[in-house]
């Protein structure tokens, strides 16, 4: 699939130090994906860091809202 980037995402990519390559790699191979609000967020340990990939899914395109890098790993469900 095709990646698309909104502005929102190429500016906080941008801002944040975030490759296309980092984003591409959450999205095809994540440690972790929930849905939220109607869109995906998938999180990618790289380091010592996440990376967190928030995008949705359009006629074959993956749509790129926002991208972060964390510290905090994703609350996974039945896990505290």
């Amino acid at each position: 699939m095709r990646i698309r980037l909104t502005r929102h995402a190429e500016e906080r990519l941008r801002e944040r130090g975030i490759s296309l390559e980092e984003v591409k790699v959450c999205i095809q191979n994540p440690d972790y994906t929930e849905e939220s609000r109607g869109a995906l967020r998938c999180w990618k340990r790289m380091g010592d860091k996440y990376i967190v990939v928030v995008y949705r899914v359009e006629c074959n395109q993956w749509i790129v809202i926002t991208a972060y890098k964390t510290s905090r790993r994703p609350r996974l469900p039945g896990r505290q």
